[in-house]
């Protein structure tokens, strides 16, 4: 990610130990805007808490004992205690080895827990001319002469469950001239011009035809389709670019509880997050390597200190409800479709193009032309669900939803990252559209063979499973029976519904517990058969194990047994939607993952039409 979410550890760093103490989501009530949260603005060694003797954050005297940390629905800190041995937390340091006197650079302290331990981090000194945001977990710096030959960063880490306190530090030299931001390395044509395209040039025909709020409103023109022929004849208002682009804006700040995102709010950060054209797009994603093959674009606010992301889902046919009575008709038309388009625009003579990689100009027309006549397609004279259809915008960025708060609004823990997803429903009256968050679709929770026994497919667990005996009252309603999985849990108010936002401080029994229980391990190699791959949002965003054993087949054939071995621990992915200044190993064996489903999608669908597709995890080590 671009300054704030880079990964790679740079510059001084020092650890001192001072104490041991995705299917179609579903609708939701007519969307209500809630108050958002006012943060405060902290600075060094802000929002301090009392910590009761056994190192409890919810049991200050002087606060709410559990608050709403700011995560919107389901949110509360929940009181878990994990079990097994203490997996210790990683910290990234800042990317930059150098600024420049009068440079602006911004990098994230947060810290990542994989057994989402409650984790507070606070700046306790910096240079004065730096600024720190706890709620987004940002350091905005721009040094003067005064900061050389070097900014001291010192940060403080307390896991109050764990009893733990540690201090770390950073240093970045500090230069006469500006320095370049570090930019992960080119890789080969088949990332860079098929899987995963992100270079500026590339880039600059699509971002020309294509600004934010266009897309918006195409989004929501094709969306009506899904709705049905009743609803649809009441869409008597006009559909105006700028509204939906507030409604996406105000559902954001929904989501993070920032009104720096709320248009309504005067702390409205409006030249920042405000101007449609200073979302630009950074990532094209042609997705060949799922069932239902699609266009992923992801814009991200470019003029912000902090990550945000937001990335459209497309395809060229529409999901409609109720489904139609052939879907593995639609999924076959959807897949020769897309795949087609993909191969006539970024596959000349059926394989990524050296050409391509060195012209990033030529590279970026056929771009451009490919996602035109995606956005452009309709062919309903043949079937009816031929015409393109943006399913909706996931949504990531660390603007505060993954901050648990104190009951004043500063910051007491969490890492500030959040998910969420947005479609453009209908308002209550029924006469026009607007994007609002939606229930975030389900994920495994156990997985069984297919009915033909050739793949590992999702069912829900039976806590779930309204047709198991054992299942708990209440909670089948997060179970989406015809697809196998299961939604987030919120559990505020009196029933269990599905919740609108995924963080790390949140879900903690259903992440620690529920998803898996059944001998179904975060790191089965099965569950990369699933969205996300088979994980919560935040949770395939933080993962620190591989891409699954090619060479056990197991993995994905249920008669061959049960795979053998777990996947094998990485360096932790942090969070990353698109490479920043360098290359995970988790991204990097995803996109090889990628090619070699996309392979097989081709090979299925349109044989011969990318001959020049391999399978590099089909090789033995």
């Amino acid at each position: 990610m671009r300054g704030a979410a880079l990964s790679i550890v740079l510059g001084t760093f020092t650890l001192t130990t001072l104490a041991t103490c995705s299917g179609p989501a579903k609708p939701g009530p007519d969307p209500v805007k809630p108050p958002i949260a006012d943060p405060t603005k902290p600075g060094p060694g802000s929002g301090s808490q009392a910590w009761d003797e056994h190192g409890d954050p919810c049991a200050d005297p002087c606060a709410d004992p559990c608050a709403d940390p700011g995560g919107g629905e389901g949110s509360k800190v929940e009181k878990w205690t994990p079990t097994g041995p203490d997996t210790a937390y990683e910290t990234f340091a800042p990317p930059w080895k150098k600024v420049g006197v009068g440079q602006t650079i911004s990098f994230s302290t947060a810290v990542i827990d994989q057994d989402l331990d409650e984790t507070r981090v606070t700046v306790t000194s910096m240079p004065k001319t730096a600024k720190f945001d706890a709620i987004t977990q940002t350091v905005v710096w721009t040094p003067s002469k005064e900061d050389q030959p070097a900014g001291k960063f010192v940060l403080e880490v307390r896991q109050p469950f764990r009893k733990k306190q540690d201090r770390i530090d950073w240093s970045i030299e500090v230069t006469d001239k500006a320095q370049p931001e570090p930019v992960a390395e080119r890789l080969s044509a088949t990332i860079e011009t098929l899987l995963m395209i992100r270079e500026p040039k590339r880039l600059e025909q699509i971002n020309k035809d294509w600004p934010f709020d266009k897309v918006l409103l195409a989004g929501a023109e094709g969306f009506k389709w899904q709705f049905s022929a009743e609803n649809r004849a009441k869409l008597t208002g006009t559909l105006e670019k700028q509204k939906l682009f507030e409604g996406f804006l105000t559902a954001l700040a929904q989501t993070h509880k920032n009104p720096r995102l709320d248009p309504a709010s005067p702390k409205f950060d409006r030249d920042v997050f405000g101007d449609p054209a200073a979302w630009k797009i950074v990532t094209v994603r042609p997705r060949i390597d799922r069932a239902w093959t699609e266009m992923r674009i992801v814009y991200q606010a470019v003029k912000a200190h902090e990550p945000v992301f937001a990335m459209f889902r497309i395809r060229p046919v529409v999901e409609y409800v109720p489904a139609t009575p052939r879907p593995d008709a639609e999924r076959e038309a959807n897949n020769k479709i897309f795949l087609g388009m993909v191969a006539k625009h970024l596959l000349p003579n059926g394989a990524p193009s050296d050409k391509f990689l060195k012209d990033e100009v030529a590279h970026g027309k056929a771009v451009a032309a490919l996602f035109n006549e995606l956005m452009a397609f309709e062919d309903q004279k043949k079937a009816e669900y031929l015409k393109t259809f943006v399913i909706g915008i996931a949504l990531e960025a660390r603007m505060g939803g993954g901050s648990a708060r104190n009951p004043d609004g500063q910051y007491r823990s969490g890492d500030g990252w959040g998910w969420s997803a947005q479609k453009p429903f209908q308002t209550p009256d029924g006469t026009t559209q607007q994007y609002v968050n939606v229930i975030i679709p389900g994920f495994w929770t156990e997985t069984v063979p297919s009915p033909d026994g050739k793949a590992w497919i999702p069912r829900c667990a039976s806590k779930f499973n309204p047709e198991d005996p054992s299942h708990e009252k209440g909670w089948e309603v997060l179970c989406r029976k015809t697809m196998g999985f299961v939604d987030l849990p919120d559990e505020s108010g009196d029933k269990v519904k599905g919740g609108r936002i995924d963080a790390n401080n949140l879900y903690l029994r259903h992440k620690m517990k529920d998803m898996i229980a059944n001998d179904f391990a975060l790191e089965d190699g099965r569950r990369d058969v699933g969205e996300e791959n088979g994980m919560t949002c935040s949770q395939c965003h933080i993962r620190n194990f591989a891409m699954h054993d090619y060479s056990d087949p197991a993995n994905v054939d249920p008669s061959k047994g049960k795979p053998a071995t777990k996947n094998r621990r990485i360096d932790t992915l942090n969070f990353q939607i698109v490479p920043g200044a360098k290359w995970e190993t988790f991204t990097l064996e995803f996109l090889k993952h990628q090619e070699c489903r996309g392979k097989q999608m081709y090979d299925q669908f349109l044989p011969g039409k990318a001959k020049g597709l391999g399978c590099p995890l089909a090789t033995k080590k």
